[in-house]
């Protein structure tokens, strides 16, 4: 039974449904269809006289989850769907070949479009409408400059309104839910520490997202649940990443679209409706529960069809995801690819990681791109925390990230990504092999991991990362 149908069996659901069930319009199968997600899970129970339990309320979820997600059903469900309509959002708003859209530039130069504040406010709003103020969320953008800015207001009010009609009914109330993510609820002002804490980085790697899709570029609607100091629910939304083994993972620029890809999408127009076929990812990660893929198409397909009134239960095809061997008896540590960021002034200043790679994979290590520039032989290259999920599934083994000196990561760049690479087998440590400490984000509002992570290691884990770590070492001189 989906939510739908008992809204319209019972007035007092029917009364219900609007807030419950913000839709989307999508293009399907040539025609236009209201698509319907549940965003509040605890209302629907008490409406029923039950309690607020995940365990009680599963019958009415309109998304199957795998079995090993069971313990945390409600904060799955809702993370799902934060990401989700926040995909959706920015799936409409990237340009499709150059950067023709309105960006700012924050205190440390990076951009700051359109859509990162409409990504904050659909997803913020679908949690918060959940968990009120009973978790903190802590996320990356603020709304001073949209209420310092009429028209760039206009514009993220018009994105949303697009792609998300639901229970958002003013900019006011946009404006309200980018501010959940500074810590502070609608009623409480006060600043509180809870034991629950949502990050969120509403678009991680926004010069991928200007880049345009149809030349790859790559970013990540990143979400994680902290509870008592430790990640336990990471989602990774990657609207723009190409499923395993389609063509465009095989394309330099990593991504890019092939020519029939372009025309596929000029012919459905896809940027105005469901999700590509062939790109699209969305990985989920439960402490102790393991990792999982779904593509964007399938799960919306999914959805769409749960809203109708004939629709029957079934099961998504998730894909639990495990990492390359890290015994060596899948690849050698030299034939190990590097999955990296664009941006080498930010993620790699000193050439650190060139030189990483020459310790690891011997002195062929690197070439000469076709800009002259030095690169890493067998590497990818890609913005956003997708380069986890790449880790996840296997398609690359090593991950480093280390800027300048003196800057401190924010936890919304960390903290999804994390758990989905620890749950699918791999690893993540600072440059000595430390483990990474969250005991302290949401107190005090801090938003930033420990002053003594200089950079990030990311692996498939054992020899592999027993490799990162010694070869920063050896480039170094010493331990750090």
């Amino acid at each position: 039974m989906t939510l739908l149908m008992l809204a319209r069996g019972c007035p007092k659901f029917a009364a219900m449904a609007a807030i419950l069930l913000p839709s989307s319009v999508a293009a399907f199968g040539g025609r236009c269809h209201s698509l319907h997600f549940s965003t509040s899970i605890r209302t629907l129970s008490v409406l029923r006289g039950g309690s607020s339990s995940a365990t009680s309320d599963h019958q009415y979820l309109p998304i199957s989850l795998p079995d090993t997600f069971k313990e945390r059903t409600e904060d799955v469900h809702v993370a799902l769907l934060s990401v989700l309509h926040a995909s959706r959002v920015t799936r409409h708003l990237q340009p499709i070949g150059s950067s023709d859209i309105q960006t700012l530039s924050k205190k440390d130069a990076s951009p700051v479009t359109v859509g990162d504040f409409a990504s904050q406010a659909v997803a913020l709003h679908t949690i918060h409408n959940t968990f009120g103020n009973s978790d903190t969320y802590i996320a990356e953008e603020g709304s001073d400059a949209l209420r310092n800015d009429e028209e760039l207001l206009e514009k993220v009010w018009g994105a949303v309104n697009h792609v998300h009609t639901g229970d958002l009914n003013s900019e006011e109330d946009l404006l309200k839910a980018i501010d959940y993510g500074q810590g502070i609820g609608e009623e409480d002002q006060s600043l509180v520490t809870k034991r629950r804490v949502w990050a969120l980085d509403p678009i991680d790697g926004t010069k991928g997202f200007l880049r345009g899709r149809e030349f790859g570029g790559q970013y990540c609607i990143a979400l994680a649940l902290i509870e008592d100091g430790e990640p336990v629910v990471s989602v990774l939304g990657c609207p723009n990443l190409p499923l395993p083994s389609t063509e465009s993972t095989k394309a330099i620029p990593y991504g890019a679209w092939s020519e029939n890809e372009v025309k596929n999408d000029a012919a459905t127009g896809s940027s105005n409706g469901l999700f590509s076929s062939s790109r699209g990812c969305l990985f989920v990660a439960v402490r102790g529960g393991g990792t999982y893929e779904i593509p964007l198409h399938i799960l919306e397909k999914y959805l769409l069809e749960q809203s109708s009134p004939e629709s029957t239960s079934a099961n998504l095809p998730w894909k639990r995801l495990h990492v390359t061997a890290n015994d060596g008896t899948a690849k050698a540590k030299h034939e190990a690819t590097f999955c990296l960021g664009v941006e080498r002034g930010f993620s790699d200043p000193k050439g650190t990681v060139l030189k990483i790679a020459q310790v690891i994979h011997g002195p062929d290590a690197l070439i000469v791109d076709d800009d002259g520039i030095q690169d890493i032989k067998n590497s990818i290259r890609m913005d956003g925390q997708g380069k986890y999920g790449l880790l996840a599934r296997g398609d690359a083994e090593y991950f480093l990230r280390l800027p300048k000196d003196g800057y401190i990561d924010w936890i919304w760049d960390v903290a999804a990504g994390y758990l989905c690479l620890k749950e699918a087998g791999g690893k993540m440590s600072d440059v000595g092999g430390r483990a990474i400490d969250f005991s302290d984000i949401g107190k005090g509002r801090k938003a930033k991991l420990p002053e003594h992570v200089k950079g990030i290691f990311g692996s498939n884990g054992g020899m592999f990362h027993d490799a990162l770590v010694n070869a920063y070492a050896e480039v170094n001189g010493c331990e750090d």
